[in-house]
């Protein structure tokens, strides 16, 4: 009877000494050249190789938020290609190439369209021409000028040539704009108003071009105003009728008013490139901070998915 309780008693003891294999995990030391089992729980296992490979994904397999940042700041979408953020990277290189291209383009139209205006108008408006307009215009009105004579001195019998160099060398720009400054308007509606808005700039400064094809005071210095004002019948007793300034410019050439528009064509130009430069430097300015909060949110994304454990960390991997 003894002997056979002994067997059962070991096999009891053996049942008791089962491990769980579903909550705990058995580990092999070896001591004094003695190998045993030490059973150990689940949440005290040893998880320091896992906390490495966390550590080094986080640090390594996601780019530096500054680097990236300074990346796409110089190269738009260089950061997002090292976040494998493909979409955005894309779409802000397409940005910077389309910006460049049409930054360029609209600044060579500007630059071709605003020489071709000036050699236009170099053709078309003459100094001598305004400058006998002038003293007509002032004959006509009675104008008390102390500075039109030496003007009229200096045109009398001078006709416009409409090249540049014939007729600037026969007017001083210094007398033309001492006379400007004394001349009142005369316009259509019988409403005398202040004296002439503008003094002519130098001849070929920015300002000269655009003026003579921006006020009404200098009309009378295109080729066709005369012929302009013959066809629309100030001719005759109206003949008078050309030294009177329109307020909605109808005493205005078709010249002036081309003139207008090519200028008006080439700042639209100068404008748009501007704009597609704006463009350019905000699209690297975006891309760089996208750039810089991707990695910062994969970053605490990263973070918020590992579980925290007394003295242990649980790998887990975040795949984009």
């Amino acid at each position: 009877m003894l002997f056979m309780c002994i067997p059962f008693s070991l096999f009891a003891q053996h049942e008791e000494k089962e491990p769980n294999l579903s909550s705990v995990v058995v580990t092999e030391k070896e001591t004094k050249n003695e190998k045993y089992h030490l059973i150990t729980p689940v949440l005290l296992r040893n998880y320091t190789g896992s906390s490495f490979l966390f550590d080094e994904e986080l640090s390594s397999g996601i780019s530096n938020a500054g680097s990236v940042f300074f990346s796409s700041l110089i190269v738009p979408g260089s950061g997002q290609i090292s976040n494998r953020s493909w979409f955005r990277a894309g779409m802000f290189l397409a940005i910077e190439a389309t910006s460049i291209f049409m930054a360029v383009e609209y600044r060579n139209r500007g630059v071709n369209g605003e020489r071709d205006y000036e050699r236009w108008a170099n053709n078309n408006w003459s100094v001598v021409q305004y400058s006998n307009w002038l003293v007509d215009y002032h004959n006509y009105h009675n104008i008390n000028n102390s500075h039109i004579n030496e003007l009229k001195e200096m045109v009398d019998g001078v006709n416009p040539t409409f090249n540049i160099r014939d007729d600037w060398d026969a007017v001083d720009i210094s007398v033309l704009r001492d006379v400007e400054r004394n001349t009142p308007y005369f316009t259509t509606d019988d409403i005398i108003n202040q004296n002439f808005s503008h003094v002519l700039p130098q001849y070929g400064s920015q300002q000269y071009y655009e003026l003579i094809a921006k006020y009404y005071q200098y009309q009378a210095g295109w080729r066709d105003y005369n012929d302009f004002h013959d066809s629309i019948g100030n001719t005759g007793r109206f003949f008078e009728e050309r030294y009177y300034v329109d307020r909605d410019g109808r005493h205005a050439s078709h010249y002036f008013f081309d003139g207008a528009r090519r200028a008006q064509q080439f700042n639209d130009d100068y404008r748009t490139s501007n704009f597609f430069i704006s463009m350019l430097i905000a699209n690297h300015i975006i891309s760089a901070f996208d750039a810089y909060f991707t990695v910062r949110v994969q970053q605490r994304r990263l973070q918020a998915s590992s579980s925290m454990i007394p003295g242990q960390q649980i790998v887990i991997n975040y795949r984009f």
